[in-house]
């Protein structure tokens, strides 16, 4: 599948076999239908969780002369422990900074030196023990 955005804003284009997509992202992926006619596996498992839950779905051709079929192992993925993998993927995903997309301001463009301040608040956490559960909050609260 050919990655061609993430959160809004155009990517370079690369392909990949697998991707890792967490809570709250969103992607865009291009995937050409170029194979013979057959049934595919389309497979959606979760990462860094035991047990893995695992979701299935088919995509069929239309002229395609075999029906899907439940049996049979699953195609091979990264080992969902693998962390290097799904950090070295995440490393891998470049803005396209020549497309005409929107994207978020940079950190820092904002002139925060320039702004007048006007009072200070302090947080501080704290993790007490309250009828034997440990709680958590901020500022006492």
């Amino acid at each position: 599948m050919l990655l061609v955005e993430t959160e809004g804003s155009y990517t370079l284009q690369e392909y990949y076999a697998t991707l890792d997509i967490h809570v709250g992202q969103s992607y865009s992926v291009l995937v050409t239908a170029d194979q013979s006619p057959a049934s595919f596996y389309i497979v959606a498992s979760s990462r860094f969780t035991n047990p893995v839950t695992t979701g299935i779905a088919f995509l069929q051709y239309t002229n395609s002369v075999t029906a899907p079929s439940r049996s049979g192992p699953l195609p091979d993925g990264p080992d969902p422990m693998d962390y290097n993998y799904s950090l070295n993927q995440a490393k891998s995903i470049r803005w396209n900074l020549t497309a005409g997309a929107a994207r978020p301001n940079p950190q820092g463009s904002f002139h925060y030196g320039k702004i007048n301040v006007s009072r200070t608040i302090q947080l501080q956490s704290t993790a007490p023990m309250i009828g034997g559960k440990q709680r958590f909050a901020v500022n006492n609260v």
